[in-house]
């Protein structure tokens, strides 16, 4: 044994390690190295840990085979290391807030808590380092334990620092020295740490250590995403050279090439990183230049590698997933991955495109939607950049400047776009996209897929269009009441209406002549305005005359409430014509139609309006109604309105009651109201804008103040006009809303963080509620008889009640003894008394 040999192992101190020189290190490396892993492993003390760690990565680690790290030391140590870390971590930040000057003990103790947390640091630099400089190309599986401990310890520390002026409860200024150092030495490991990741080739022997690289990689991007969130505010050149290598290292095209298995990883970080660049709601903290840097250099890696990865089916199934189930902040960043895909499938072949459009091909696949209801869902997410809204680059076009644009705006025209170059075969793929979307209870979306729907009618054949009309009209016909379904689907046919030409006019009136009552359920919802002068006052007659005709059967019928359905959609057909064709209209015509409205008004009551949905809607009908026709409505008829919507609103009654009365109050701006019923209308009048204009439903708020604008310009009365401002309150309000001015004044950041919390509080529990039971529910009430007095109706429930309690009695007596045999002859002859009371009871129902 030579000279500076020390003695066996068992029997050597760390004080004599200490002095060991580079070469006897080398060649005791394989006695002396089991013997250190084990104390490290059983040692209690956190001072023994760290010296017994730097030994073994100061004079031991570099005599070590490169290729077996992971498994002679990292696997062994690191987890170790780790929990140690943790354990230093848990006890500075359970004793921080004693901290105090005049405790010099605890002030000592945190202060060489923190000391060694920096040499715990150092010490897995030195092993970062060490690896970087003994490797040119490094296997991740060689040294899989690394990057992940590695990871955990900086966002550890980062996290510490952070949070440091609460942890320390205003004594940081004690300790403040050696958190400085703390963070320069994390910040110094995750340097070197990037560096060495950038050195990791991930061909490996076998594809069982492929796909461990994949998923380690995984977990280092995904570690490096939370430490970016961590550092936002802390430095924002840090947080920029983290962005810009968690996208060099996830854009790596040759790499993806080579591995069809990783891209199921992939969708998520790529949200990630979209999130963090404007105009996300949820962009990184750092400058407008280093954000625009950083958008640049992922975007243009990232639209090849989308372009190389769209005929992998594992990346298919991962986006479209039906059970995707993203965080808010991500919902944006998948929208725009979505249309970047559908940006690149005009130019693909067929199959290609249909491998995205079709739904899950065969039974017992992965559950997956097609891209297009994809896209359409997650719009449908976006609500808070489609409320501010947020605006994205715009296309050139014919030398201009780009001119930003919505997102509203962005998804309808890449989806024109793609309508308008797909492939033919994908057409009912689209259909169906675009009628399921239609049918949407969130209307932004609904009116997304009828925009999408008349390009598509236009930029097709007229007999398409002619065909898709048609379509549009059954169903609406096929529809059993009122509800957010026919809304939109009214909708699309009034605006697919205007694209027929004039011989599909005509066919379609053949198809569903108004003169037929049935067919008023269409024509309410059709503008005249589509047709031609000559079949305009065509129509427009017909659709008078069944309608007036509809009123006065209902006047002379026994008026019930399963009767207003039919009521209420002749009054709408007839709204419709004075709106989009009342130029047409002669005196006969209009007479007609003021003298069934103002028959109808009489009719109705307060508590009819109060209690049903149905009447609601027929007042709803009625204001509007006789609003167009002021002049010539008789003036007892508008006082008994007047008084009747002022004792509305003194009660509950819904939003769209209250925005009927605002439609029908401007027209009384253009009327003289006479000396004899003055006193009777105009505190009435007046009343009514008091109530309106102190409503707390900001879009009430907003009606209110443009109909009382209207009033107030046209008005005779002038002296109402200050009657209606009850408050100072309402006075500032009007005055504002004419003057332009807002009332509040919100910062852009504090509109972008209202926004969030909408998101996070209101709409998603109102997707997933509120909407999803309104999918099922009608508007529309079950239709029930007019309510009327019954003079014997307390005799009739004295009957029944004794009835019901005989059949008790006869229940008690079978469960204390056998019933005879008489018994079940008479309860079968019982049954056919009641069978027959209950044919009397629908006899005279109906």
């Amino acid at each position: 044994m030579s000279e500076d040999r020390a003695a066996p192992e068992s029997a050597v101190s760390l004080e004599d390690l200490s002095s060991w020189s580079e070469e006897l290190c080398r060649q005791e490396l394989s006695s002396v190295l089991p013997r250190l892993l084990s104390m490290y492993q059983h040692s209690d003390s956190w001072i023994e840990h760290i010296q017994l760690l730097k030994i073994i990565i100061d004079m031991f680690l570099p005599h070590m085979n490169h290729l077996a790290l992971e498994k002679t030391l990292f696997s062994q140590v690191l987890p170790k290391t780790v929990k140690l870390f943790d354990d230093m971590m848990y006890e500075l930040t359970n004793q921080a807030r004693e901290l105090s000057s005049q405790n010099l003990e605890l002030q000592s103790t945190l202060r060489n808590i923190l000391q060694t947390m920096v040499k715990v640091l150092g010490a897995l630099t030195g092993c970062v380092q060490h690896v970087c400089a003994t490797q040119e190309s490094i296997v991740l599986e060689n040294i899989h334990s690394l990057p992940s401990s590695v990871l955990h310890v900086i966002k550890s520390t980062f996290v510490h620092c952070k949070n440091s002026e609460s942890v320390y409860a205003g004594r940081l200024h004690l300790v403040s020295d050696l958190l400085q150092a703390l963070f320069k030495e994390a910040y110094s490991l995750q340097k070197q740490l990037m560096e060495l990741l950038d050195m990791v080739c991930l061909d490996s022997d076998s594809v069982e250590d492929e796909n461990d690289d994949i998923l380690n990689m995984v977990i280092v991007i995904h570690s490096l995403l939370d430490i970016c969130l961590v550092i936002s505010s802390i430095d924002s050149a840090f947080h920029a050279n983290t962005w810009k290598f968690i996208i060099k290292i996830m854009l790596t095209p040759d790499y993806f090439i080579r591995h069809s298995s990783y891209v199921v990883f992939l969708p998520t970080p790529f949200c990630t990183t979209l999130s963090k660049f404007p105009p996300s709601l949820y962009a990184a903290s750092i400058t407008t230049a280093q954000q625009q840097e950083m958008a640049g250099t992922f975007l243009v890696i990232l639209d090849p590698l989308i372009s190389q990865l769209l005929p992998f089916p594992p990346f298919v199934h991962v986006v479209l997933d039906s059970k995707l189930d993203l965080p808010c902040e991500l919902q944006f960043p998948q929208c725009l991955l979505l249309l970047m895909v559908l940006n690149k499938l005009p130019s693909q072949p067929e199959d290609m495109q249909m491998l995205w459009c079709a739904e899950s091909p065969v039974a017992g696949a992965t559950s997956r939607i097609s891209l297009l209801k994809a896209i359409f869902y997650s719009f449908e997410k976006c609500s808070g950049e489609l409320s501010l809204p947020v605006c994205l680059q715009g296309v050139e076009s014919k030398g201009q400047a780009q001119v930003a644009v919505t997102l509203y705006q962005h998804v309808c025209v890449q989806l024109c776009t793609f309508i308008a170059s797909s492939h033919p075969s994908l057409f009912p793929e689209l259909d169906a996209a675009l009628l399921n979307t239609v049918l949407s209870a969130t209307m932004i979306t609904s009116l997304l897929a009828m925009d999408a729907w008349c390009f598509l009618a236009r930029y097709g054949t007229a007999e398409l269009c002619a065909h898709h009309v048609t379509i549009v009209a059954h169903l609406i016909k096929s529809c059993p009441g009122e509800c957010y379904q026919l809304v939109n689907l009214s909708v699309l046919l009034r605006r697919l209406f205007f694209f027929l030409a004039p011989p599909h006019q005509v066919e379609f009136i053949q198809k569903f002549p108004p003169k037929a009552a049935e067919n008023l359920c269409l024509w309410q919802y059709i503008s005249f305005q589509a047709l031609s002068a000559d079949l305009r006052k065509q129509i427009a007659t017909e659709v008078t005359r069944v309608g007036t005709t509809q009123c006065r059967e209902w006047l002379s019928s026994s008026r019930t409430l399963g009767e207003l359905e039919s009521l209420n959609t002749a009054l709408s057909a007839l709204l419709t014509v004075c709106h989009s064709a009342g130029e047409t209209l002669d005196i006969r015509q209009q007479t007609a139609i003021t003298e069934v409205g103002s028959q109808l008004w009489v009719v109705l009551s307060i508590k009819q309006v109060i209690s049903q949905p149905y009447v609601q809607r027929t007042l709803s009908l009625l204001l509007p109604l006789l609003g167009f026709f002021i002049q010539t409505v008789d003036p007892q008829v508008i006082s008994q309105v007047v008084m009747l919507q002022a004792s509305l609103l003194k009660s509950e009654t819904p939003d769209h009651v209250r925005f009927a009365v605002l439609e029908f109050l401007p027209s009384l701006g253009k009327l003289f109201i006479p000396q004899n019923i003055q006193d009777e209308i105009l505190p009435d009048l007046s009343c009514l804008f008091a109530l309106l204009l102190a409503d707390r439903n900001w879009l009430v708020e907003q009606h209110t103040l443009e109909a009382f604008t209207q009033f107030a310009e046209g008005t005779n009365h002038e002296e109402i006009v200050p009657q209606c401002l009850s408050s100072e309150e309402t006075k500032n309000k009007v005055v504002s809303f004419l003057e332009k001015t807002r009332l509040v004044a919100e910062t852009e950041a504090a509109r972008v963080e209202r926004v969030k919390q909408e998101r996070g509080v209101f709409w998603e529990p109102f997707v997933k509620g509120t909407l999803e039971v309104a999918r099922w529910s009608p508007l529309e009430p079950c239709a029930k008889r007019a309510r009327r007095e019954f003079p014997l109706e307390e005799e009739y429930r004295t009957a029944l009640q004794k009835a019901t309690g005989a059949l008790e009695t006869i229940e008690l007596l079978l469960q204390k003894c056998p019933a005879p045999d008489w018994l079940p002859v008479e309860i079968e002859a019982l049954q056919e008394r009641l069978a027959e009371l209950k044919r009397c009871l629908l006899t005279e129902e109906t």
